[in-house]
């Protein structure tokens, strides 16, 4: 059965490459019967689209032509405008060109020629719909049922989103992936890059020195790359090698020899152990909170909260157990960590972490358009290496502005508390640290932190949310620009704060005050405007500072 569906595939991939032939047969073949239509829009409901050289099941979309040109292709149900002729494909299978802004020129067939090689072979019978750049050559599908026009929404929380875009084309695999018959990939990259423009009060000058100086221009904030697939084994197991060359303080013309330092921050194997259960192994990311789990496209902020760069790490070697309960509605995940590979040391000189997570769903709606989210993340460590905690104010170009330096300590228990809300575009979030360390000759420190953050998306678009990892997803773009959409818009508040002086350590107090704007042009490039306040106690001084940060981020996934 698999070398039958592979080589319908193969059949399938060569059909799609002569669909101008096939196309103009059947012009020629149908002339006496068909005539161009005029419609200035056309509606193709309930059709599959086939992917040649995938395995993956046909999506049964909609297909709106303007003008003869591809105006969208989605899964989502596309209401009918004005003089709109809207036609039943009744679940046929699409084997053509999809662009869209480009003319159109596809078929679609009453049978799957995957499933069925003879539909390829005789392809005339089975045609019930055929356009050729545009103009019509075959038209035997019959009208479609109106889409039922939605209420009004009058509510300031009403989620009625737009219709979400599928990939731009289905003629070819995307350039970035490959397929083996053991291993399956795609190269990945994500580029950052920043112009910042500061002001500082007296008090902040006097704490940290002139900043604009030297830090407002424009740096590379970061460039990660790295591949990421399956190993095909019965059961799959997953991969993530990425590496980076991260850029604090330096600039585009910089010719600083660290700017071309290279290392490794992903490395990891996700084997399956169950339905529901998965073990990670390799450089991985702690599961301790939620803004460390959520990657740097996902975020809403340009960086992280000032307590999660603080008191969380980005990267640790160890091994996670992930899992979720049957309802999905509870998530864990358990994780024992050493980074003895790259610090250095040996196993058992270097400090051994334990940490776990586990969220909670108690509220949410049948159409999951509104959930409520609960969590909890606990870290101990046995400091065997003394500990330092420390953060920027929330901007990558920056010197640490709150500083314990390093001290010695026998061990430390940090709590996080989790609690989120979401409704259609909006979403609230909330997290608080609590970290308690045994450090006798520090006077047993606490250091405290918290943030308090909302986001609402501009152009209708709902944040979705990973169950089995317990973390809200980015913000999808529903039509890019190049679809001739907006993009996806979104504003965003946080305020955050971090308490580094307690007992005999004085590592200073900091509160961030942040609001963004972010325009995600396409799923792979996204521009934000960040304007952030800082107050900074420190050094018996109370700074304050302003940051304007706008940023360019490209992203290939």
């Amino acid at each position: 059965m698999d070398a039958q569906r592979t080589t319908a595939i193969r059949v399938l991939t060569n059909a799609v490459g002569q669909h101008r032939r096939i196309l103009a047969v059947l012009a020629l073949a149908f002339s006496c019967a068909a005539q161009a239509d005029d419609e200035q829009s056309l509606l193709i409901r309930n059709v599959h689209i086939i992917n040649p050289g995938s395995t993956a099941p046909a999506e049964l979309v909609s297909v709106r032509i303007r003008e003869g040109a591809i105006d969208i292709v989605s899964a989502d149900a596309i209401e009918d405008i004005d003089g709109e002729i809207a036609l039943d494909a009744a679940n046929g299978y699409l084997l053509g060109r999809i662009v869209p802004d480009s003319p159109a020129k596809f078929m679609i067939l009453d049978e799957d020629p995957v499933a069925d090689m003879n539909v390829l072979l005789d392809t005339e019978p089975h045609v019930v719909f055929a356009i050729d750049e545009g103009n019509i050559v075959v038209k035997k599908l019959g009208r479609a049922r109106a889409e039922p026009a939605r209420p009004e929404q009058k509510k300031w929380l009403a989620y009625d989103p737009p219709p979400h875009a599928l990939p731009s084309s289905i003629e070819s695999e995307r350039w970035n992936t490959w397929q083996t018959q053991w291993v399956n990939g795609v190269f990945i990259s994500a580029l950052a890059l920043d112009r910042q423009w500061i002001s500082q009060d007296d008090d902040s000058i006097a704490q940290f020195g002139d900043l604009s100086s030297d830090r407002e221009r424009g740096t590379i904030r970061g460039w990660r790359f790295g591949t990421a697939g399956t190993i095909n084994f019965k059961r799959p197991w997953a991969y993530n090698i990425a590496g980076a060359w991260n850029s604090f303080d330096r600039g585009f013309d910089s010719d600083d020899d660290d700017a071309t330092e290279f290392s490794f921050y992903d490395f990891s194997v996700d084997i399956p152990v169950s339905e529901n259960v998965l073990l990670r192994v390799g450089k991985q990311k702690e599961p301790i909170n939620m803004d460390r789990s959520m990657t740097m496209v996902q975020i809403a902020s340009q960086e992280r909260y000032a307590a999660a760069d603080a008191m969380f790490p980005t990267r640790n070697v160890g091994a996670t157990l992930y899992g979720m309960t049957q309802n999905q509605r509870v998530s864990w995940a358990a994780g024992v960590f050493n980074d003895w590979l790259t610090q250095g040391e040996s196993l058992g000189d270097s400090a051994t972490q334990v940490v776990g997570r586990a969220t909670w769903i108690p509220y949410l709606t049948e159409d999951e358009s509104e959930i409520v989210h609960l969590g909890l993340g606990i870290r101990h460590t046995n400091a065997k290496q003394g500990l330092a905690y420390g953060s920027r104010p929330e901007t990558g170009n920056m010197p640490r502005f709150v500083d314990t330096g390093e001290f010695d300590a026998e061990s430390s228990v940090l709590y996080n508390w989790e609690l989120g809300w979401r409704r259609g575009p909006l979403w609230l979030m909330a997290e608080y640290s609590d970290n308690h360390i045994d450090a006798p000759s520090s006077g047993d420190p606490n250091f405290t932190g918290y943030h308090v953050s909302a986001t609402w998306s501009l152009t209708g678009e709902m944040r979705g949310y990973k169950r089995n990892r317990g973390v809200f997803d980015g913000l999808p773009v529903a039509q890019s620009v190049n679809q001739g959409g907006k993009g996806a818009m979104e504003m965003a508040l946080r305020f955050s704060s971090v308490d580094l002086t307690d007992g005999l350590i004085e590592g200073g107090e900091m509160d961030v005050a942040t609001l963004q704007y972010n325009w995600w042009l396409t799923k792979s490039m996204a521009l934000s405007l960040n304007y952030r306040r800082t107050w900074t106690d420190r050094y018996d001084l109370e700074g304050e500072m302003d940051a304007f940060v706008a940023r360019v981020m490209l992203i290939l996934q």
